[in-house]
């Protein structure tokens, strides 16, 4: 089985008081989203998995179109899942205001964020859940930079939160083999953004030809 850990392309800026901020994409993001739906369209994807937050799920959109099972697991939202606020990344620190300053000082109650522990406890188990079910042969995953994160730290065996590029609308893979055991195959793939491509040589059929 391999998992496809996508990222999500660029969010807009939200502020709902009434409740979580759950942003869709920007102009850009949908640009990010179109290449990566293009890319994707030629990979025999059996599964989609995303959590529930908006851009997540727009970011895959063009691989929920295709002829697949769709499923929303809660336990691959991002950190910040019960905030009043979302902000790009590029923007947190100079734009975050008071959002940035609670962040810093680890605030995280106040500021709607799970705390580091429960973050990875939750997301972790929701990948080991995943990888025991093993319900397809190549599943998109779509998530958030801190789940991208928080998995490959797990499956790497690192202490931790990794300081890892974990770009828009970026694939990661991971493989797991018949007995579960995970393996990384590429980490931050963006070429996607800027190339093209018309075939697909698959990875997961290993025979000589």
């Amino acid at each position: 089985m391999q998992i496809l850990l996508v990222r999500h392309a660029q969010p807009v800026i939200e502020h709902n008081p009434d409740g979580p901020a759950d942003p869709g994409l920007s102009n850009l993001g949908l640009r990010q989203a179109s290449r990566l739906n293009a890319w994707l369209a030629h990979e025999p994807i059996d599964l989609v998995v995303t959590s529930p937050k908006r851009r997540a799920i727009e970011t895959v959109s063009g691989v929920i179109a295709l002829p697949v099972t769709h499923q929303v697991h809660d336990a691959f939202d991002e950190v910040d899942r019960l905030s009043n606020w979302y902000y790009p990344t590029e923007i947190l620190a100079s734009d975050g205001g008071e959002y940035w300053e609670g962040i810093l000082r680890r605030d995280w109650d106040a500021i709607g964020w799970d705390s580091p522990e429960a973050f990875r406890q939750r997301v972790i188990d929701g990948w080991q859940a995943l990888v025991a079910a093993r319900p397809a042969e190549r599943v998109v995953l779509g998530c958030h930079g801190g789940v991208v994160r928080q998995i490959v730290s797990h499956v790497l065996g690192l202490e931790g939160y990794p300081r890892l590029d974990i770009s828009y609308a970026s694939i990661t893979r991971v493989e797991v083999d018949a007995k579960g055991n995970a393996s990384m195959q590429s980490l931050n793939e963006t070429g996607h953004i800027d190339g093209t491509r018309e075939t697909f040589t698959d990875r997961l059929d290993h025979r000589p030809h």
